[in-house]
């Protein structure tokens, strides 16, 4: 079925986009200790997204309900949710948190129910979740307890990565200014891949998180519905690892901890897709992610067992890909042959920069060949943000400024509900 509608069509409804937006009522968030699950929904004025019931499983390569019926859906990045939970909770500052809690009402009214935040927090401010190797702060995790109970409440999924590629909160290159304090000499970046005891630091905090009970909801990590995926982490890089097997190994190694740490969830990589292998892409307009130059290959992830999942993302700007060609081949290739491999592949990120009328044309072609073209079950992007962050890239999308966008998004929301 092609859900896409004509190009006349969109732009007649993105000329009317004013009168079709809903404007949501907004709730605060309790103090945890007085959370309960059983407490309502909050009221947003938009037709409630189904009640979370049972986990997401993978059946003959396809994303199942418990009750066998398939799942698709497109969501959007908030990544920062943890961060800001906890600003609120040490402050005591609900504004703060009921503007945070905005963003999650709006992905309810775009009929967006998966969210992808981050479950670390390496960094160096108060909302931080780990100082170093062993010490855990109960202020950063009780953050995170709340983003993942808010999204819950309003029926709302989670995919997780648990360490970033990039400094932006800690990331690799905390596990090595860790390492480097310990030894006395540099470490950099990629030792994750080559040091065993770097990767034993993220099984710690993995192990930690799994056997955590959330101070909002009640529920063990490791048990909870909410959580649609884990990924090892968000875009892992290793450029020293360019004709090695360091990189799949990690993956491999740090996947099948996951999956004994938390057998009932999916597991996914995480990674942006990039691969080593052009043949298999013949066609694109630049071969940069295809040539194995960042050590990563989305090819041979596919092959492993431990992953249920498998992660692409798409910045055609950034990856040197200009056409729409371009764009039809990246998704189709990385679809096609994660279904090879009996896996299910997604879109876990994607932007482009343009303004919102044309980006929202943009992102209506890109999940029509998603969706329609190549049966994708997932697909998300980059970022929507609360009115009380100031953008910090030109991928933001504001629910209520970018209408155009919006729409579309909702469009999609509502024909994969």
């Amino acid at each position: 079925m092609n859900l896409r509608p004509s190009r006349a069509l969109l732009i007649a409804a993105l000329a009317a986009l004013a009168a079709a937006m809903a404007t949501s009522c907004r709730r605060g968030a309790p103090e945890p200790d007085r959370v309960s699950i059983t407490e309502s929904i909050p009221a947003t004025g938009c037709p409630p997204l189904a009640p979370i019931a049972g986990f997401i499983g993978l059946r003959e390569g396809a994303l199942m309900t418990e009750w066998l019926t398939p799942y698709r859906a497109t969501g959007s990045n908030v990544y920062y949710l943890q961060q800001l939970f906890t600003y609120a909770q040490q402050d005591g500052d609900a504004k703060l948190s009921n503007a945070v809690t905005e963003v999650l009402d709006d992905l309810v009214c775009l009929s967006l129910p998966v969210a992808r935040l981050w479950g670390f927090n390496d960094g160096s401010d108060r909302s931080t979740i780990r100082n170093g190797p062993h010490d855990f702060r109960e202020a950063g995790l009780r953050g995170l307890d709340q983003a993942i109970w808010e999204a819950k409440r309003r029926g709302i999924r989670v995919i997780v990565p648990l360490v970033n590629n990039w400094a932006d909160y800690g990331g690799l290159a905390a596990y090595a200014a860790w390492a480097s304090k310990e030894d006395g000499v540099v470490h950099t970046h990629d030792d994750f891949f080559h040091d065993a005891r770097l990767r034993q630091w993220w099984k710690d905090y993995v192990t930690m998180l799994a056997g955590r009970v959330n101070t909002f909801t009640g529920v063990a990590y490791r048990d909870e519905p909410a959580v649609l995926a884990w990924e090892v982490g968000n875009e892992l890089r290793c450029s020293s690892c360019r004709g090695n097997t360091h990189y799949v190994d990690t993956i491999r190694e740090l996947a099948d901890f996951l999956r004994r740490e938390f057998p009932r969830h999916l597991i996914a990589d995480g990674g942006e897709g990039f691969d080593d292998d052009r043949d298999a892409y013949a066609g694109l307009s630049n071969d940069y992610p295809v040539r194995g130059d960042e050590g990563t290959s989305f090819s041979k992830l596919a092959a492993l067992g431990e992953l249920d999942l498998l992660s692409y993302h798409y910045y055609p700007k950034s990856y040197g890909l200009a056409s729409e060609g371009d764009t039809r081949l990246w998704i189709a290739r990385h679809q096609a042959i994660a279904a090879v491999y009996g896996k299910v592949g997604y879109l876990g990120e994607c932007g482009t920069i343009e303004p919102d009328a044309e980006r929202a044309l943009r992102y209506d072609a890109w999940l029509s060949h998603l969706f329609d073209e190549n049966g994708g079950p997932l697909g998300l992007m980059w970022q929507l943000l609360p009115e009380v962050r100031q953008p910090n890239d030109e991928f933001s999308v504001y629910t209520h400024r970018d209408r155009a966008t919006a729409w579309i998004l909702s469009r999609w929301g509502a024909l994969l509900r």
